[in-house]
């Protein structure tokens, strides 16, 4: 019989990490004031609003409208007009960092916002099954000389290496980041409609990993070894010809996660047939070069990594908005430590 042995597995997200669930908020789903963008529970709003009969009518019409004015009304702004001022109303609230929209830009003035996955108690996490990509990638460019191993049945060596979800994260963990592309034919990265919440920088999340037989034990054992010779790989590849100041250096055992981190963090690099890719691309689609630095916006966060002993800062020395503290971060960037349990 294979021995199954188990490995404690924590992750430090060193930028915004977004898991999306397939879902958005749109702009009569949330509310922004304070400073704050409030989702509510539109349960707890209708059942309140239910207490006065005009208001019922006036939401139900709201929601129902396809009228211009109206249907581009924010959710803030109708209840306002309707005097409703109640915001005991469940949900969450996330903080405003400065980074959700371009300099000079209303922060109220979001397009829609993609969920980040949450647990059914409405906890954010990692499922397992990203994580596992993300190391299958580190894997196949590292240790299987870009041959997929068998998949399937009894040999299939991923089969073996099985990942939990995270343990559940605090609703405090998220912030709402906004996509930027940077692209070294242009002088600066060019901020895209798309936001997105997101896993702050420097959250701890923590992972269980059961490995059954040796082969798959051994894999997870050379895991950090494997990663920076990934990320060796991503720098030849793709890192080397863009300007250094957009990237993130010197932190042990990298691994991107999650969505919006481009192609280089994901694909095995003995299959990519960048021809291919162009050919099959609609023409205004096209991917130029290597394509794309994927970066996205935050404050900046200052740490101390034990394990390397040494201060570290989560963020690199682009250009950043220097009053509100805010630098670019490679989108999903994390980095890692694994440890087999006694």
């Amino acid at each position: 019989m294979q021995q199954y042995r188990e490995f404690q597995f924590i992750l430090r997200t060193l930028a915004p990490v977004f898991i999306g669930n397939g879902e958005t908020y749109k702009q009569r789903e949330y509310i922004y004031e304070n400073n704050k963008y409030y989702f509510p529970n539109f349960v707890t709003l209708y059942q309140k609003l239910a207490a006065k009969p005009r208001q019922q009518e006036a939401f139900e019409n709201y929601l129902m409208s396809s009228r211009r004015q109206e249907k581009n009304e924010r959710l803030g702004e109708f209840l306002r007009r309707i005097d409703f001022t109640d915001r005991d109303l469940g949900g969450y609230a996330i903080e405003r960092t400065g980074a959700e929209v371009d300099v000079g830009v209303d922060p109220d003035r979001l397009n829609e916002i993609a969920k980040f996955i949450k647990d059914p108690q409405g906890q954010p996490y990692i499922p397992g099954s990203s994580l596992k990509g993300a190391i299958r990638t580190i894997l196949l460019n590292t240790r299987f000389g870009y041959e997929e191993p068998h998949w399937g049945g009894k040999d299939d060596i991923f089969h073996n290496i099985r990942v939990s979800d995270s343990e559940p994260l605090a609703l405090s963990s998220l912030i709402i980041a906004k996509k930027w592309d940077y692209n070294k034919r242009k002088p600066d990265p060019n901020p895209l409609p798309l936001t997105r919440e997101c896993l702050k920088p420097f959250t701890k999340v923590t992972f269980t990993i059961t490995t059954v037989g040796d082969e798959a034990a051994d894999l997870i054992n050379g895991l950090s070894k494997a990663a920076d010779e990934f990320y060796k790989q991503y720098e030849a590849r793709f890192l080397k010809d863009l300007d250094p100041k957009y990237q993130q250096h010197g932190y042990n055992h990298p691994i991107y996660l999650g969505g919006g981190s481009g192609l280089w963090t994901k694909a095995n690099y003995g299959k990519i047939d960048l021809d291919r890719i162009r050919d099959d691309t609609p023409r205004r689609m096209k991917m130029k070069g290597n394509g794309v630095f994927k970066l996205t916006k935050a404050k900046r966060v200052a740490y101390k990594l034990r394990s390397v002993k040494q201060n570290l800062v989560a963020e690199n020395s682009g250009k950043r908005d220097t009053e509100a503290n805010i630098g670019f971060y490679e989108m999903g960037r994390c980095c890692f430590s694994v440890k087999e349990k006694k």
